[in-house]
């Protein structure tokens, strides 16, 4: 059996967190799912949402969640009549996938510019991320002599 594509997600560096990769409605109800303690149905989601002072339509809960489980991002288990979401990927996991579909779109094309904004980047943001980036160099160039 072939493997089911995932669907491109698109990278937006202007939003906030998750919604660099997700929509804003798909990353509220990501963080839901992570804060629940087992599987979900599209109501309960609806409900804490709500609770979160985000209203949405049942409909749009549920086209949500179909559209992160398309994404691999949930799991769907039907039970009785109603399907039960679960998360497919940790947080962790996510934002890791995240930056490596990012940092391998820049590296083709774009290596030499893309290294040197990060670098700016960095010093400019968080200066004290260079270190942890010129030990991280240390380390690949000591494993590429290893090998």
């Amino acid at each position: 059996m072939a493997r089911k594509k995932s669907p491109r997600m698109v990278f937006r560096p202007q939003e906030p967190g998750l919604e660099k990769m997700l929509g804003a409605l798909e990353s509220q109800v990501m963080q839901v799912m992570w804060d629940a303690d087992g599987a979900r149905t599209v109501q309960e989601v609806r409900d804490e949402l709500a609770a979160r002072g985000k209203d949405a339509a049942y409909t749009t809960i549920m086209t949500t969640l179909g559209r992160l489980h398309a994404k691999g991002l949930l799991r769907r288990e039907t039970r009785g009549k109603a399907y039960h979401y679960v998360p497919q990927v940790s947080r962790r996991e996510l934002t890791d996938n995240m930056a490596r579909q990012v940092v391998s779109g820049l590296v083709g094309s774009l290596a030499e510019p893309a290294i040197a904004y990060f670098v700016e980047a960095l010093e400019k943001e968080a200066p004290e991320k260079l270190d942890t980036l010129a030990e991280l160099l240390e380390r690949k160039r000591a494993e590429r002599k290893e090998s």
